[in-house]
């Protein structure tokens, strides 16, 4: 078992400083991805620009971070060239619209040091589980990420019901339908 803790929930409080000492040990092989969660989430999340959402072991006496993610919503522009019958499946009306709003899974990581004890699967579906949340109260067709090209990423992503839609600059686009 798991256990998820919300960066808003633990801002203010007195565990925000153990917190971010954890926080601190957080080791993840896409350093961008660690980067972001030691020194953007908690601005981000003061800011109500996104959420994120800490998976704990909480078996463990210390605070120990097994992996993260952050939602948001954001604007999802079609690129040029990008398939009508997929505007219109996103859209669910019109095939000519150039944007949706989308949740955007806008990082996800684990921790190295601990990557026996969570997959990225659970990850994935904690996270999608809060989408269905946000889908419940607000609508919404799609959840989206950008990844890179690589296959190893690609792959996971497709195992984990994503298509590709598009490329967007470096990084491809994949949504998941709700």
């Amino acid at each position: 078992m798991v256990g998820k803790v919300s960066l808003k929930e633990i801002i203010g409080t007195e565990d925000e400083i153990d917190f971010k000492e954890a926080i601190k040990c957080f080791e993840c092989q896409d350093k961008d991805v660690e980067k972001f969660l030691k020194e953007k989430a908690f601005d981000f999340e003061r800011r109500n620009k996104s959420r994120t959402y800490l998976l704990i072991n909480p078996e463990s006496e210390e605070i120990e971070i097994l992996g993260y993610y952050t939602l948001t919503m954001k604007s999802l522009p079609f690129e040029t060239g990008t398939s009508k019958s997929a505007i219109k499946k996103i859209d669910g009306f019109r095939s000519d619209v150039s944007s949706t709003e989308a949740v955007l899974i806008g990082q996800i990581g684990k921790d190295f040091k601990h990557k026996e004890k969570i997959s990225g699967k659970s990850i994935i579906d904690h996270a999608i589980d809060d989408v269905y949340k946000v889908q419940k109260i607000i609508g919404g067709r799609v959840v989206f990420l950008e990844c890179f090209d690589i296959e190893k990423i690609v792959k996971f992503y497709k195992e984990n019901d994503f298509v590709f839609l598009q490329k967007s600059g470096e990084y491809l686009q994949m949504i998941r339908q709700l």
